[in-house]
């Protein structure tokens, strides 16, 4: 049988492992690509984001979908609006936010994968209620996850 990675991969509108808690949708995760790449549908309301972090081991594109994407890098604003991308490569600290007063939209992806299964440690250490600052900063260690803040 082909590898993985060698086979065609086919995901409909509106498919995907839904992470409510999260914002996030896989549409294609590590398990599916052999690890080459992990993409992901992510949304935040207006003024919500996440706090400034480096990734250790994938790059990251970020392609706005709808409405706008802020990027800040060393202090500076970059503003993405619909159809805009941005290539994040890992080992550069960086904060992403919805500037704008609508709900956005946006689909990233990570290469290699990886960054989905810390997505999913997460919800389910949530879930399950262990969920607790010491096993957050364990389970950032572990997928190669820096907060900064």
């Amino acid at each position: 049988m082909d590898p993985v990675h060698m086979r065609p991969i086919f995901v409909p509108p509106g498919a995907g492992t839904v992470l409510e808690d999260m914002a996030v949708t896989h549409k294609l995760t590590a398990d599916q690509t052999d690890g080459t790449c992990y993409l992901f549908e992510s949304t935040f309301e207006p003024g919500m984001g996440n706090r400034l972090h480096v990734h250790a081991r994938e790059d990251e594109i970020g392609f706005v979908v709808e409405g706008a994407l802020e990027i800040l890098i060393e202090g500076r604003s970059h503003v993405l609006d619909t159809g805009g991308l941005a290539r994040l490569p890992r080992g550069i600290p960086h904060k992403i936010r919805n500037p704008s007063s609508q709900s956005s939209r946006y689909l990233f992806i990570a290469v290699p994968a990886g960054l989905d299964r810390w997505f999913d440690a997460v919800t389910q250490a949530r879930r399950d209620g262990s969920l607790d600052e010491a096993l957050a900063g364990e389970l950032a260690r572990q997928y190669g996850v820096e907060w900064l803040e």
